[in-house]
């Protein structure tokens, strides 16, 4: 069953980030600061017999909001926005079709409060993924989710909801369970079981820090040229970090990071290795051409910017 999980559940985590912030921006008061602008870098080495390799990262994402009211304490909105994720191979050879991948998504989340204490999400997100050697209608993923938002008090909310994506191997079908957990002026508990999770502490309006556990972190599914057979490679790390977050400006923040991915795989398939719907039907049936198993250290550093 974990190495199910492994394998589909990184292909949520625009889903996941929306929910999260949606649930953060109900929350905030006026004035609203529903857009938002953020970067981030992973850099994962390690070795196979004997020689030095890597996987590395490159993320950027903004978010606009089209049109957003606020009445009685319900705050409806719609935000549309964009988000690259690009993956950097070094030292693996071309066993895996190539050394660099991207990913272009455009997230579209619209909210409607049904009152102060509940309300709905909804999430498409159309994504192009592949190595860009050539482009068509083969390279495109979707997914969507829809949850529902209850905010029990001022210091927790709880969502509930699930998950559909159309995936190069087939169809993914999950449960989505979110937290935001205010516990006192100092400790704070998020996440999105069981997907991520996040504890973190405040020292000052300025300093925090806390432990990550993350099973989504990046990498995805994209899909090889034509010359290949249009053959697809998934890429999956699951992750616990350390992190430090510092806050110089209210709506502004830095991050980073040192953890460890004590599951890190990458596997090529021909674009015949599909199954039917996950998690109802076994990923591990799948035969790949080409794989690779090592775990290993991760660092990343990332900026948050809100308005």
């Amino acid at each position: 069953m974990k190495t199910k999980v492994l394998y589909f559940i990184a292909f949520f985590l625009f889903v996941l980030q929306l929910a999260a912030q949606a649930q953060q921006n109900e929350q905030t008061p006026v004035p609203l600061q529903l857009g938002s602008f953020s970067t981030q870098y992973s850099y994962s080495p390690f070795s196979v017999n004997g020689k030095k390799m890597n996987i590395q990262q490159v993320g950027g994402a903004l978010t606009l909001p089209v049109f957003y009211t606020m009445k009685d304490n319900k705050l409806d909105f719609l935000l549309a926005g964009i988000e690259y994720n690009g993956l950097f191979l070094s030292g693996l050879g071309s066993q895996f079709g190539g050394t660099q991948f991207n990913s272009f998504s455009v997230p579209i989340t619209f909210q409607k409060s049904l009152s102060p204490k509940y309300a709905l999400l909804a999430t498409f997100i159309p994504t192009l993924s592949s190595d860009l050697k050539d482009i068509s209608g083969e390279d495109m993923l979707y997914s969507a989710a829809v949850m529902l938002r209850i905010r029990k008090s001022a210091t927790f909310s709880y969502s509930i909801g699930a998950a559909y994506s159309r995936q190069f191997f087939g169809n993914v079908l999950i449960p989505l369970v979110g937290i935001d957990w205010n516990i006192s002026d100092r400790w704070t508990f998020s996440g999105t079981l069981p997907v991520s999770e996040k504890i973190k502490y405040k020292f000052s309006d300025k300093n925090f820090a806390g432990v990550n556990a993350d099973f989504s972190i990046g990498g995805g599914s994209y899909r090889l040229s034509k010359k290949t057979g249009s053959d697809y490679l998934q890429v999956q790390q699951l992750r616990s970090s350390l992190f430090y977050e510092y806050v110089p400006a209210k709506n502004f923040s830095i991050q980073i990071s040192a953890g460890y991915n004590f599951s890190q795989r990458l596997d090529r398939y021909t674009k015949d290795q599909k199954v039917g719907l996950v998690p109802y039907h076994d990923l591990n049936k799948r035969v790949p051409l080409a794989e690779l198993k090592k775990t290993g250290v991760a660092f990343q550093t990332g900026i948050n910017y809100r308005f």
